[in-house]
């Protein structure tokens, strides 16, 4: 019951306006009298800030060969407010990115504890495989969808460059109903790594491993990049110890050249590029995805599920469409080169027209851009966007989710049989059910102790068919 005070008579106000004049001498009594000194509260002090790396990354649902979604916003919840991440849209795609990470921004985070995040997603695109017409299909989720992150424990943001990893589970956070309807409640994984810990390529230390994007400046021994699946443009800095692939160095660098980087984060927040790969010259096209079917032997044609791309005419609604790539017996064909001794394999890598296959992960490169409505029509839900003509074609990395036969052991080489999931895109496309994978010398192993035989873990690296068998030279192998 609440109380009502009401004034029964002048009395009341009588003293209460006595009081109030009392109050008001006192003050200017304190004041210094007639004196027109006042007493000002002083600024706080603004808070340090440090670069935080944010990065994004795909815990796998092998049975999706892409999923692409609109980010259109991003904040940090920090002990006494917010810190916004992203604020513009910025298209990713996931599954390019199982077993990895890459920079979605890179902040200037005032230093505290954090606590959580909020992601605010658009619209996602799904493209997977049909267990019963083994055709591509693509579903679209529309939005806007809110993801909401609590920390586990809060994530301190000291002195030291840092990044922050959010590994989108799809598993978990993508249902499907009988009859084919999606649903989207995504749900994050969260990780936190600093500068100058462990491996400087690691992702989870702020490491950038194969990032693709287009030159926007270049300044004397820096370069600024442009990615269709980054919030803002980055800055490359490279050294004597930078290598270069297909340029001699800075001085053949130009705007608009399409590049593949490998960088690690500094102590004062910057990136060094450890190695450039330049990929075509300005005006050109380079995708990058999984092949769905292949045509001639050798091969004169394959379809392919974009899942990045760079260059002239590329859009990111292009990513879980298929596109038509046309070889010819001039189109280059290569490995690319990840980081790992590929010598060290005990049997040939060998990727040309007569040993390439559906369910590689390739980057088809041309001097010019897609050719629109050159495709073939509708395959099994997905629209082709249209046709490229390749004059090269490259084998990048791809990742994979199964159980392993075998413990393994950080610093060591061995091979495992990968077990995948019986829902697996690959195996419905493929028909295979296990992979080979090679853990070499610079295979990066993401775990603080042995992963026993049996778990679960995630494989990214070069895939390769080798007298019928699939096998992998793995750059980072993972537990889930």
């Amino acid at each position: 019951m609440k109380r009502k005070f009401t004034d029964r008579s002048s009395n009341h106000r009588h003293i209460l306006a006595c009081t109030a004049i009392a109050l008001v001498a006192g003050l200017t009594a304190c004041g210094g009298g007639n004196s027109s000194t006042t007493t000002s509260t002083p600024s706080p002090t603004p808070s340090a800030s440090t670069v935080v790396q944010l990065n994004m990354g795909d815990a796998p649902a092998d049975w999706m060969l892409a999923f692409s979604m609109n980010i259109n916003s991003m904040t940090l919840t920090r002990n006494n407010g917010s810190v916004t991440a992203v604020s513009s849209t910025t298209p990713m795609e996931m599954m390019h990115l199982m077993g990895t990470m890459q920079p979605l921004a890179m902040i200037s985070a005032p230093q505290g504890n954090y606590t959580g995040a909020t992601i605010s997603i658009g619209s996602a695109n799904i493209t997977y495989m049909d267990p019963a017409t083994k055709l591509p299909v693509q579903k679209t989720i529309p939005g806007p969808i809110t993801g909401i992150m609590n920390f586990n424990s809060p994530i301190t943001v000291g002195s030291t460059p840092m990044a922050i990893g959010f590994d989108l589970d799809l598993a978990n956070s993508v249902t499907r109903d009988a009859s084919g309807n999606m649903t989207l409640n995504p749900v994050f994984h969260v990780t936190s790594g600093m500068q100058g810990v462990g491996n400087p390529l690691d992702p989870a230390n702020g490491g950038i491993q194969q990032m693709m994007g287009a030159v926007s400046s270049v300044s004397g021994t820096s370069f600024t990049m442009a990615s269709m699946q980054a919030a803002q443009a980055l800055t490359f800095h490279t050294s004597s110890t930078t290598t270069f692939d297909n340029i001699t160095g800075m001085s053949m660098m130009a705007n608009g050249m399409l590049v593949i980087v490998d960088a690690s984060l500094q102590p004062d927040g910057s990136l060094m590029a450890t190695r450039v790969q330049s990929m075509m010259n300005s005006g050109g096209f380079m995708g990058g995805g999984v092949i769905t079917t292949i045509s001639g032997q050798p091969a004169t044609q394959f379809t392919i599920v974009m899942q990045n791309g760079a260059g002239a005419g590329m859009m990111s609604s292009y990513f879980s469409q298929e596109a038509t790539v046309n070889l010819s017996g001039s189109t280059v064909y290569q490995i690319k080169n990840v980081g790992v001794n590929l010598s060290n394999l005990p049997f040939a890598p060998i990727f040309d027209a007569n040993h390439i296959y559906a369910g590689q992960s390739v980057m088809p490169i041309s001097a010019g851009g897609m050719m629109m409505g050159g495709g073939t029509g509708m395959m099994g839900g997905t629209s082709t966007l249209g046709s490229i003509t390749a004059s090269g074609v490259a084998l990048q990395p791809q990742g994979f989710s199964g159980s392993t036969s075998a413990s393994i052991t950080s610093g060591s080489t061995a091979s495992f049989t990968l077990t995948l999931s019986p829902d697996s895109a690959f195996t419905t496309l493929t028909g295979a059910t296990a992979i080979t994978v090679y853990q070499l010398p610079d295979t990066t192993i993401s775990s603080t102790s042995p992963i026993a035989s049996g778990a679960t873990v995630r494989a990214f690296g070069l895939l390769f068919r080798d007298n019928g068998q699939w096998k992998m030279a793995a750059l980072r192998i993972g537990t889930n």
